[in-house]
């Protein structure tokens, strides 16, 4: 009775309190666990169903402008599984990414001492590490030659005789540079050089017999007190030893290796000469003809520049990095060979030689990037070579600037490239059959054995550009008795960066080993030759008094 003569707006306590729980739901205040766990499933079962198919399976109808494309849509419904995977794989990566990283943010430390603690430990571990590595990377460099000939002797002697020589001593690369090939070998190419303040700089043009083109060469002379020093080594008599030094593909003097090594020259007394090849140096070309990798007729026309300048009982020792150094040897070999080689010339070092040249055989991304560079070099000489009339060449020369790879530049101007004969006189001619005719005659190793003169080759085991081909023809080059091959375990590409135990220096940018190898190499040859020519002298002394004895005793008698 109570109930039922209650009043109609006194509600059951029960369901008004069911009432309220259920309002605030709907409003977002209270949220079960459940509710949560029944949303996500409900949010994940209708992720991947769009609109039209909502319609289809609550109304069972679509809009008055989409009952025209309901067929195409199931039907795209069905033969989709395949992207619907991928879709739910993705999200699912993507989840378990974002889980990951908001748990990495949180184990990130929040106070400024513990930002100092973890920068601390992970610069030990780093500093750990690149000791280590340094630690397995010193070592001496493997040297193969022949002592078959007393001056060969001579010069390992000097170079391998104490614990101290440059070639018995370990190799300590830098930290963080000279453990790595390719920071090495680019602190090589990018690094500005020292300073030219108390050496004398200057540029000489020099124009080729064969075409007239124009090559520029960079001079840097020791402090000497010779006032009249430059004069006499534009017009002779020049009396100084003489280092011709022949840059690497897409260089020039300017680069921070070739400046290097020119001073560690001058530091020893003797004249540096960095040699730009045709275009390089900011030298316009004269003809439509850029240098190549097989070319030598500009080396061999320099070479007789200079030797017509030096003084009697001074010599010239050529230096070549990379590519320079395959045109320097192949140089060698082919006047070995023809037996012209001039008097003057005593020795060559070679660095990063390639050897067997075949631009196809490098691989990414270096190729892509030698590639760039080549065609860098087209642009920067348009206006020459849109002089050549001829359909062919403009034809070739729209190929190469196509190229993606130094192969594939080298493929398109190899018809047209400038060459010369490898027999005496070693005429002038233009064009080949095609790259492999190209490669071919380009590669140095097929001239090593002709080599007359000490030549030093110098190579890294990590080079990335040369170090499988260099080992495939290892045996043409220990085949002469007058090459010495050195092979050092770390150095890259002409980097050679290198903390010496005498100094202080551990980290970045260290002296280059490669320079140090060169100038001693140098002094070696010189030293040598100059012992063996004492004792020829001391033995024709000695023979021309015993051939005197017996007359004076006849005199006597």
């Amino acid at each position: 009775n109570t109930k039922n003569n209650m009043p109609d707006d006194v509600s059951d306590p029960m369901k008004s309190i069911k009432e309220d729980s259920d309002t605030l739901c709907d409003k977002g205040k209270i949220v079960s666990r459940s509710s949560k766990n029944d949303a996500k499933i409900n949010a994940a079962e209708d992720e991947d169903e769009n609109e039209e198919s909502y319609r289809m399976r609550v109304y069972g109808t679509l809009g008055r402008h989409e009952k025209t494309n309901a067929v195409t849509i199931q039907k795209a419904r069905r033969i989709d599984p395949s992207s619907r995977f991928l879709k739910r794989v993705s999200e699912r990566f993507s989840q378990e990414l974002t889980r990951r990283s908001s748990s990495f943010v949180e184990a990130l430390p929040e106070t400024p001492t513990g930002w100092a603690v973890l920068t601390v430990t992970m610069a030990s571990l780093c500093l750990s590490y690149e000791i280590n590595l340094q630690k397995s990377l010193t070592a001496p460099p493997t040297v193969y030659c022949q002592l078959a000939d007393e001056v060969m002797k001579k010069i390992y002697q000097r170079l391998t005789v104490n614990p101290d020589s440059i070639f018995s001593r370990n190799i300590h690369p830098s930290l963080f540079v000279g453990t790595r090939s390719v920071v090495s070998s680019t602190a090589a190419f990018l690094g500005g050089g020292p300073c030219s303040e108390g050496y004398t700089r200057f540029r000489e043009v020099v124009a080729m017999s064969q075409d007239g083109a124009q090559i520029a060469l960079d001079w840097e002379l020791p402090v000497s007190d010779t006032p009249d020093l430059k004069k006499e080594a534009l017009h002779g008599p020049f009396r100084k030893n003489l280092v011709l030094i022949l840059h690497g593909i897409n260089n020039d003097t300017s680069f921070g290796y070739m400046r290097s090594l020119m001073r560690a020259c001058t530091k020893r007394g003797w004249a540096a000469v960095g040699m730009n090849f045709r275009g390089c140096g900011g030298i316009s070309l004269s003809t439509p003809r850029g240098y190549n990798g097989a070319y030598t007729g500009d080396l061999r026309c320099v070479i007789r520049t200079l030797g017509s300048r030096l003084a009697p009982g001074f010599s010239i020792f050529l230096v070549g990095n990379s590519l320079g150094a395959n045109i320097m040897t192949k140089y060698l070999g082919e006047e070995g060979r023809g037996g012209t080689l001039p008097m003057c010339v005593a020795g060559g070092i070679t660095l990063g030689n390639p050897v067997s040249i075949h631009s196809k055989n490098i691989t990414f991304p270096w190729g892509h990037i030698l590639g760039l560079g080549a065609r860098k070099g087209l642009v920067q000489h348009l206006r020459t070579f849109r002089k050549m009339k001829s359909a062919y060449f403009q034809k070739r020369f729209r190929m190469a600037l196509l190229a993606s790879t130094i192969g594939e530049f080298d493929e398109a101007l190899a018809p047209i490239f400038v060459k010369n004969d490898t027999y005496p006189p070693y005429q002038y001619q233009i064009g080949y059959k095609d790259g492999e005719s190209y490669w071919h005659d380009a590669s140095s190793y097929r001239y090593i054995r002709h080599i007359s003169v000490p030549l030093l080759q110098l190579s890294s085991k990590d080079d990335f550009l040369i170090a499988s081909s260099l080992a495939s023809k290892l045996y043409y080059s220990v085949s002469n008795p007058n090459v010495m091959v050195v092979h050092t375990r770390c150095g890259g590409h002409l980097g050679w960066h290198e903390s010496p135990p005498d100094t202080d220096n551990i980290f970045g940018f260290g002296t280059s080993w490669g320079d140090t190898a060169t100038t001693h190499f140098i002094d070696a040859v010189l030293k040598g030759k100059l012992e063996i020519a004492k004792a020829k002298v001391g033995n024709a002394t000695s023979e021309s008094t015993a051939r005197k004895q017996p007359a004076n005793l006849k005199s006597k008698l």
